[in-house]
């Protein structure tokens, strides 16, 4: 008998319902009977308590009225059937309703019967028995109270079970509904009908199922469409496998691994081979065409299975008569059934087994060419490393081939041509060019080097970057020793090897247009040896070339690089200075410095044929700037000046121009006044006061004075130039700091004075002196002066060199609190260029611009542009020359808060100083004069 899903669901549900019905009222009717009669056992002996307790007295007094009063309230309750009241005798003193023969034992406790409760308790007072009473309660109440509630809970029971028989058929028809779809779809899948889907929209595992089904069938049909399309690719890719191994001439072969017979081929073998397929399928057919000292090897390939294909190639006797030569590509297979077998791509190589012999001779040809040709054959990779040197390279350079490959090509050249060749390198390895060539050279093993003309051209990849480089070297260094004979002898002088006449003209030229250029000023100087004739004529030309080459070598140790030193003939040299200051008296002051320096350097004795001789000479110095006189005109001058020295007593310099000689003098005669000066300490400070928009005195600019014993006070503009030119300045600015440090640090014991700034200007050669850092922290230390009260004052020509030095300085004095301030600002043109990189703490507006601030417009934007500038840039602003209110006034509408001029006080000593910030009235104007 075959019960469907739904009559299985339905009979296992109402089992199921039954047996926990069941079980419910099994354990329902238990319960309620254990707890009925454990409510009776504890109500009678809970009354029993209290009635015992009640009867104490009468039993105590033996009273047994009292006792009977209460056995009869006692009685009142419907379900006492008996209580008895006996003495300590057993005798009975009271009792109501009727007492059955035997009673309950007092030590018994509880004694329960069909329809009764009996219980029997001893009364006793201070351990002492006064008798026992025994109750007995009807349990008819109670009993009727439990039978009608099981009655309600059989109804219950049979209620749910109904209910739950009801709710099994449901889910049952339910459930087989949709299992019954599912079951459709499954026939449709089973019968090919892909497309059915199950209609199941639930969210329980019904639905889930249902979902997975479709899914099942979706993928099913997808992969049926790809297993067709697959199939219709296999079959065009087979069709096309056929055609590739016609069009390669090449087959495809399957083989029995022991007997060697092909049990599949694809190809067409009488095309490749000359035979049918079928006279070559045994293994010992195809062995008799095979040449026979290949065929060891093509047995060995084929008789060993491997991981890894095997490849062989042997030579096939072909149909026409001709050996070809086949290449057989090897490799096992197992089969479902796990059997092995041979399978092979046999390839005609005949045509490149012949082109591989043909360029093997032709690389043996090129081997010869290249390994016996003098030139350097060479080839880089895209870094310009060598991967090809051929033997020359070693001939050329010592280097083994070896240890040069892989190396890069500018490691070889002489550091003399280094930028050439990286310029070379980088020009081709970046596709700046096809092909280029240089001329460098090169070092040898043995320490030296040789010329060589290299020729490269670059090879590109399909993307247009360089991948490699091809070229030769060539050794020329026997033209390049040739042509610098030819140029030496053309421009140098045979005798010294010093420029000659016309490279001299070369250089002058040159020099013009270099000066035209800058504005600066150069200078020639025309050196002729005294009395070289007598020599000459005396110790003979011998001993006097001997001398001219001296001087020369002597001359030349002590001329710059960029200066030019020639010789024209005879005893005559010439000296070319180029880059002069731009100011001719200065320029000329350093042309003088040059000819003193080789007066002094010629005084030493030359060592002439044994004997000490001196020789002294006459130089003639003239000055150029620009192109308004050509190179005769400026070595005539010089010659002319050259006899101006010597009618002047020789052993002398004389420049071309009287007058500008005799600044020289003066300007020479400034400088060694300057040094006694310095050693006699000459020099004196003055303070010129700096205040604040309220006109309180905030700190002092020291200004340097001279006060010459004959010619009275000289301005700092004539005599600082030339100690900066000296260097001089070095150490007068270090006196200077020292006298304001000291100064500083002994206005820190008075309070008026202790926040006071001095500032002291500082010029660019004393800033850039490499011990001014270190000078300055040690006068700190010394003096005690504090750091943040003094300021130093930078111009603007500092910017214009080492902004690096200058930078690193201006860090390393601010760690000490040193603070700067940008002097005559706005006067140059490369302050705003720099001022961003420099930690300043001040911008002084220069006193020109003040001078005229209320006059010229010009002046007036530039003021209010260093302001603005200033205020941008969180820096203070000061102004210097203030001469009037209106200026005053004007700078303040501008928002300058901090003045210097003569309207606050002309520089005065300290005591002027000190009284104007005490509130004093300063002599200012009788002290001492303007600043310059």
């Amino acid at each position: 008998m075959r019960l469907n899903v739904a009559w299985q669901i339905i009979m296992g549900t109402v089992a199921i319902q039954v047996a926990m019905v069941g079980a419910l009222l099994f354990s329902g009717i238990t319960q309620v009977q254990q707890n009925q009669q454990e409510v009776l056992e504890r109500t009678a002996e809970q009354q029993s308590r209290l009635l015992g307790s009640a009867l104490t007295p009468g039993l105590a007094y033996a009273d047994p009225a009292m006792l009977q009063d209460l056995l009869d309230l006692l009685g009142d309750d419907s379900n006492v059937l008996y209580a008895l009241v006996l003495d300590a005798n057993a005798r009975p003193l009271a009792s109501v309703g009727v007492a059955p023969d035997s009673l309950p034992a007092p030590e018994a406790g509880v004694r329960s019967e069909a329809g009764q409760v009996e219980i029997a308790r001893e009364i006793k007072l201070s351990d002492q028995s006064l008798g026992t009473v025994a109750v007995g309660y009807s349990t008819d109440a109670i009993d009727q109270l439990s039978t009608n509630l099981l009655e309600r809970n059989v109804l219950l029971a049979l209620g749910v079970l109904g209910l739950s028989i009801l709710a099994a058929i449901a889910f049952a028809l339910m459930t087989t509904r949709r299992l019954r779809l599912l079951l459709q779809g499954s026939k449709a899948l089973e019968a090919g009908q892909l497309d059915h889907r199950v209609r199941i929209d639930s969210r329980d595992e019904f639905g889930d199922l249902a979902r997975t089904f479709n899914d099942m069938a979706a993928h099913l049909d997808t992969t049926q469409s790809t297993l067709l399309q697959q199939n219709q690719q296999l079959n065009r890719s087979v069709a096309r496998l056929e055609s590739m191994l016609g069009g390669a001439n090449a087959i495809l072969w399957e083989a029995n691994p022991e007997s060697h017979e092909w049990e599949f081929v694809a190809g067409d073998t009488r095309k490749l081979l000359g035979f049918p397929a079928r006279n070559l399928g045994r293994g010992e057919l195809r062995a008799r065409h095979i040449h026979p000292d290949d065929l060891p090897r093509v047995r060995e390939a084929a008789r060993e299975p491997g991981n890894e294909p095997q490849v062989v190639d042997y030579r096939f006797a072909h149909r026409n008569g001709q050996w070809i030569w086949l290449r057989d590509i090897l490799s096992w297979a197992e089969g479902a059934d796990s059997r092995r077998s041979l399978r092979g791509l046999t390839l005609d190589v005949t045509a490149q087994r012949r082109a591989t012999a043909a360029l093997k001779e032709s690389e043996s040809r090129y081997q010869d060419v290249v390994n016996h040709i003098s030139e350097v054959i060479f080839r880089t990779d895209a870094d310009g490393r060598w991967t090809l040197l051929n033997p020359a390279w070693e001939t050329l350079t010592g280097f083994p081939v070896d240890d040069t490959l892989g190396q890069p090509m500018c490691a070889y050249v002489d550091p003399q041509d280094h930028d050439d060749a990286q310029n070379f390198c980088s020009t081709l390895l970046e596709g700046g060019t096809h092909a280029q060539s240089e001329e460098i050279r090169l070092r040898t093993r043995g320490g030296g080097y040789r010329w060589v003309s290299i020729y490269a051209s670059a090879r590109f990849d399909d993307d247009g970057q360089v991948m490699a480089t091809f070229g030769t070297m060539m050794d020329i260094s026997d033209r390049k020793e040739a042509e610098e004979e030819i140029r030496r002898l053309a421009f140098f002088d045979g005798l010294t090897g010093l420029p000659n006449r016309t490279l001299l003209h070369d250089r002058l030229g040159q020099a013009l247009a270099n000066t035209a250029r800058t504005r600066h000023h150069g200078a020639v100087l025309f050196i002729d040896l005294d009395n070289f004739k007598d020599i000459n004529d005396t110790l003979g030309h011998a001993v006097g070339d001997d001398l001219l080459c001296q001087v020369a070598r002597r001359m030349e140790n002590s001329v710059r690089e960029a200066d030019t030193l020639a010789r024209l003939g005879g005893d005559e040299f010439v000296i070319i200075l180029n880059d002069l200051h731009p100011d001719p008296a200065r320029a000329a002051t350093e042309a003088e410095a040059v000819g003193r320096k080789l007066i002094n350097l010629l005084r030493e004795p030359f060592q002439l044929a044994g004997q000490n001789r001196h020789v002294t000479p006459s130089i003639g110095a003239t000055l150029f700037s620009g192109r308004s006189l050509g190179v005769e005109e400026v070595l005539k001058q010089a010659d002319l000046a050259m006899y101006r020295a010597k009618n002047a007593g020789r052993n002398t310099v004389r420049f071309y121009d009287p007058e500008l000689h005799r600044a020289v003098e003066a300007r020479f005669e400034l400088e060694n006044e300057l040094r006694h000066a310095l050693d006699e300490d000459r020099f004196s400070v003055v303070y010129q006061p700096q205040v604040d928009a309220e006109g309180r005195v905030i700190g002092a600019e020291l200004l340097l004075r001279w006060e010459h014993a004959q010619r009275g006070a000289i301005s700092p503009a004539e005599f600082i130039p030339v100690a900066e030119q000296t260097g001089l300045i070095v150490p007068i600015g270090r006196k200077v700091l020292r006298t304001a440090c000291a100064q500083l640090g002994a206005w820190q014991h008075t309070a008026a004075f202790r926040d006071l700034t001095l500032s002291v200007n500082i010029s660019a050669r004393q800033f850039r002196d490499p011990h001014f850092v270190p000078h300055l922290r040690e006068i700190l230390q010394e003096t005690g002066a504090p750091g943040d009260r003094l300021k130093l004052e930078l111009t603007e020509s500092m910017l214009l060199e080492e902004i690096d030095t200058v930078v690193a300085h201006i860090d390393e004095l601010r760690a000490l609190g040193v603070e700067f301030a940008l002097d005559d600002f706005g006067t140059g043109y490369s302050s705003l260029a720099y001022l961003k990189q420099l930690p300043l703490a001040q911008l002084k507006i220069d006193q020109s611009f003040v001078r005229d601030v209320l006059d010229d417009p010009n002046d007036a934007a530039i003021a209010q542009m260093v302001v603005n500038l200033a205020r941008t840039l969180d820096l203070d602003v000061i102004a210097e020359g203030v001469e009037t209110v209106e200026q005053r006034a004007f700078l303040f509408g501008l928002g300058c808060r901090h003045f210097q001029g003569f309207l606050y006080g002309y520089p005065g000593d300290l005591a002027d100083l000190e009284r104007a910030v005490l509130g004093a009235s300063p002599s200012f104007e009788s002290a001492a004069q303007p600043p310059h």
